[in-house]
């Protein structure tokens, strides 16, 4: 591998301009792509083997206007007008007939119609409707014929705002200023490492070079596939943080040949046989590792890891052959441009003095950084996983805002109802109507008949059929229309739900909408789910043989997400530690090395989710990320957590151990080798971790509350992993282990060189005086 990383290296030194006009090339290509043929981010819409896909399945037949995404529409009250007022609510019916006229609505409700759903009070109106297709159907350009059905409300001077997927389609991932400022922090911090304008500009710019190809075929992959609203900007924190990072160890290895009196090319070369060995390892293990979430079960979870893995792969192929190209480029001139009074190479010897510190007090190091991580982990035994839901996003966000108001006015469970389908065996029969026969000119004619007298018509008018409204021509079932009534009665009596509407019966499809009493994300909607579908309906179920019963709606497809990563989250840790201990095993050749690596990282990954824990379910100083409540952990984001953390802290460990072993080697002292690999490497791996953490940093203030949650999480996760960690925990037992770390069937230990030969006595002629 180092043979050929070195030949590439040369390669790409010698061809730089056709290096540079590829990767034009690519980024162009790669840019139309993603503008041209981008598709729109959107959330799952279908979820294998759980109960709400069960229970959209059973709808499809009788029902089939329900089995799309939802949408919420609520029209508020403003100063200047009021639902109360009969004018204003002609309006809203108008701006309901307009929605229901869209192509690609396929139902919606309407309080002001009975038996068409919804809600209504002289302060708001809230009606549900249902796309047609899936999710991956709807676009931006839905969204504003949306808006445009709801004008005739708008103008009469409502406000109007839309929850659940029209939300979803509106708050599309974008960057900020807050990002630019962790890019900027993340300059600051290589300015110092290098102490040259120049030299710190370029890990930057490959870094933006990969992720711009990356954001765009990520983009474009949202057209053929559903990738969730999550995945690029995940992709973007994790791509922008590694790329700076490997740039930064590639280009630290290229000066210090230069200093050594390496030309260009073999400076270059030598860099990437080394540092880039380490890049090609360390990317390869965050690879595997993000795809290892593919275990989950859940299609959109191990898409959004793809996604991050494509971004990092992207950044590694960079390093490996756009930097030495750039490098080739600028030659000896790197160092041009420098940092007045910045010596960044007298910060060696500080930490070679704080290696042999650590290497002389290893047992209470080693004692006090793992009570630290431990005491940091504690929150994690009371972490809950909890569901994604409007209720939980920040008031910022149109979302919140439509949830608040549905909240304040109707109660918190009537903004995301469940819903029950029965489904019982039998053939589906259809209503045979016959038109009225009257008698004599009296009979209908002063309703709605003809007027006496008048010629009869050739048949009766039909009324129309409202859109989307269930197929009146399929005769209920007695059987459906039973199970029906009985659960509509025991689920009424169950604590926690506090409506349960009228069963709508159509052939042998029967469905009913039950409202819960509390927010989406609260702990007792999640234990009302599970109640509904444990003990309440399998009690009714079992007394109808061959019956179907499913709980569906929107929070119970989340929450069988949590329940099904949840079962998968031991399968998902224990792939990704495995093939994480394959590659370290591969690239040292030790068993001891490895293991302890693994464990170092769970410690790690422990106190960060403890830290995360602590801030967002236990509220502590949750107010000061933007966040007006304490919120549940969101089910997924603990499983990627772990996969991006031990990819991450495997960077780390990479680094530091390929120079610790590459001393040991040389030396034969594991003693003297720790000191050397911590004195040559702390200063690269704290800056590489100050990059990561400003970085992400950069995206907590984004203000949906899984990039909140992932990007504190792994800031925490580098800045412990970066101190705690790789500078007192590991040096500490890699000094008591010795040489047991490097342990390996069949090796010896390594030889140590010979002392250097003593200088030969220089011979002295003596010159004899002749005696007098």
């Amino acid at each position: 591998m180092a043979g050929f990383l070195d030949a590439l290296g040369r390669f790409c030194v010698r061809q730089r301009r056709t290096v540079f006009e590829v990767w034009l090339a690519v980024m162009l290509g790669a840019g139309v792509l993603g503008l041209v043929h981008g598709g729109m981010f959107v959330q799952q819409s279908s979820l294998p083997g759980t109960e709400t896909q069960r229970a959209v399945d059973a709808l499809a037949r009788d029902f089939p206007s329900q089995t799309g995404p939802t949408a919420t529409v609520v029209f508020h009250q403003t100063p200047q007008a009021s639902p109360a007022d009969w004018r204003v609510a002609l309006t809203i019916g108008r701006s309901i007939d307009n929605l229901g006229k869209l192509d690609r609505v396929a139902f919606v409700q309407n309080p002001y119609v009975p038996g068409m759903g919804g809600l209504k009070d002289d302060k708001a109106v809230v009606v549900q409707l249902n796309f047609t297709g899936t999710m991956s159907d709807l676009s931006a350009g839905d969204l504003d014929r949306l808006r445009e059905a709801v004008e005739p409300a708008r103008m009469a001077g409502l406000d109007v705002k839309f929850g659940g997927i029209a939300a979803m389609i509106l708050n599309q991932p974008k960057s900020g200023p807050q990002e630019a400022a962790g890019i900027v922090l993340a300059l600051i911090v290589l300015l110092l490492a290098f102490g040259s304008f120049l030299a710190a500009g370029i890990p930057i710019l490959v870094s933006l070079c990969g992720l711009a190809v990356a954001y765009s075929l990520i983009h474009f992959g949202a057209s053929l596939f559903q990738v969730a609203p999550t995945a690029p900007m995940v992709a973007a924190m994790l791509g922008l943080g590694a790329g700076i990072d490997y740039a930064l160890f590639i280009v630290t290895r290229y000066r210090q040949q230069l200093a050594d009196g390496d030309d260009v090319e073999t400076a270059v070369g030598r860099a990437m046989a080394h540092s880039g060995h380490a890049v090609v390892f360390a990317g390869g293990t965050v690879v595997f590792a993000i795809c290892g979430l593919f275990l989950s079960g859940i299609a959109f979870i191990g898409r959004i890891g793809l996604a991050s893995a494509i971004a990092v792969a992207i950044m590694v192929v960079a390093a490996l052959t756009l930097l030495p190209a750039v490098l080739g480029a600028l030659g000896p001139r790197i160092d041009r441009y420098r940092l007045p009074r910045v010596r960044p190479d007298r910060s060696s010897a500080r930490w070679i003095a704080w290696g042999r510190h650590v290497d002389r007090n290893a047992w209470p190091y080693a004692i006090l950084a793992t009570l630290v991580l431990l005491g940091l982990a504690v929150p994690t035994l009371s972490l809950r996983f909890g569901v994604m839901a409007d209720s939980m996003s920040s008031k910022k966000l149109e979302a919140r805002q439509a949830y608040d108001i549905v909240a304040r006015e109707f109660g918190a469970g009537h903004y995301s109802p469940f819903v029950v389908v029965a489904k019982v065996p039998g053939p589906e029969r259809t209503v045979k109507s016959k038109p009225p026969v009257v008698k004599g000119p009296q009979g209908l004619s002063g309703l709605s008949g003809p007027p006496a007298g008048a010629a009869p018509s050739a048949a009766p008018s039909a009324a129309p059929r409202v859109k989307g409204a269930p197929d009146l021509t399929k005769k209920p079932d007695k059987q459906a229309t039973l199970i029906a009534q009985e659960l509509a009665q025991r689920i009424s009596e169950v604590s926690g739900v506090v409506f349960v509407g009228e069963p709508v019966v159509t052939g042998t499809t029967a469905t009913l909408t039950v409202v819960p009493r509390d927010a989406p994300h609260e702990q007792s909607t999640t234990d009302l789910v599970h109640r509904l579908r444990d003990t309440t309906i399998p009690a009714v179920r079992d007394a109808h043989p061959g019956a179907r019963v499913y709980l569906g709606g929107e929070n119970p497809a989340i929450i069988d997400i949590a329940d099904t990563v949840g079962a998968r989250m031991r399968t998902v840790v224990v792939a990704v530690v495995v093939v994480a201990l394959l590659l370290l095993v591969i690239a040292f050749r030790s068993i001891v090395v490895p293991v302890k690596a693994a464990l170092m990282n769970l410690l790690s990954i422990g106190a960060s989710f403890g830290v995360v824990t602590a801030v967002f379910q236990w509220g502590w100083g949750v107010r000061l990320l933007g966040v007006d409540q304490a919120i549940p952990i969101m089910a997924f984001v603990p499983l990627f957590m772990f996969a991006l953390i031990f990819g991450l802290s495997m960077d780390y460990e990479v680094f530091l151990l390929s120079r610790i072993k590459e001393e040991y080697e040389r030396s034969g002292d594991p003693h003297e080798s720790v000191v050397v690999g911590i004195g040559s490497t702390a200063r690269l791996i704290t800056s590489a971790a100050l990059i990561m953490i400003f970085v992400f940093a950069g995206f907590v203030p984004q203000p949906d509350p899984t990039i909140k949650l992932m990007a504190l999480g792994l800031a925490v996760a580098v800045a412990v992993d970066a101190t705690i960690v790789r500078l007192v925990l590991v040096p500490a037992l890699m000094s008591l282990l010795g040489h047991a770390n490097w342990w390996w069937p069949g090796r010896g230990r390594p030889v140590p060189p010979p002392p250097p030969p003593s200088p030969a006595p220089v011979a002295e002629q003596l010159e004899l005086e002749p005696l007098p």
